[in-house]
């Protein structure tokens, strides 16, 4: 579970909620997760999850990278490289879910995976954006 905090904050209205909401859902997938015997119902939800998770990632990165070269944010390029490789990694996912099949065992290690991307992401490249955004004030 990943606990939004203060250290998330880049000083982006628009930034932090799209943070938060990406916290959420990723806490949402291990909550779902919990359920050892999930209804159809619940199974499809799940598949909607991770479609919502991939789509709204990509939404954000690019609004995040526009925001960095807006702002002239040194991290730049190394953000774009960031989400780049997040982007293989969800097509490797994707590629295994095809080849083996949704399981539980390859949602838990998405949810693991995005947990530790996002919270290592969001403190080291994304809060590079934040002295950038005090300098426009």
């Amino acid at each position: 579970m990943v606990l939004w905090s203060e250290q998330f904050v880049i000083g982006s209205h628009a930034i932090d909620q799209q943070h938060r909401m990406l916290i959420n859902n990723t806490n949402h997938l291990e909550n779902m997760l919990a359920d050892t015997n999930p209804t159809r119902e619940e199974a499809e939800f799940l598949l909607h999850l991770v479609d919502f998770l991939e789509s709204y990632a990509e939404t954000h990165f690019r609004f995040e990278e526009g925001c960095m070269e807006q702002y002239r944010c040194p991290a730049h390029a190394q953000n774009k490289q960031a989400h780049e490789e997040f982007r293989k990694f969800f097509q490797e996912f994707k590629e295994r879910c095809r080849a083996e099949g949704l399981h539980t065992d390859l949602l838990r290690h998405l949810h693991q995976e995005l947990s530790t991307w996002i919270q290592a992401h969001i403190l080291a490249v994304d809060a590079q954006l934040k002295p950038c955004l005090k300098g426009q004030s």
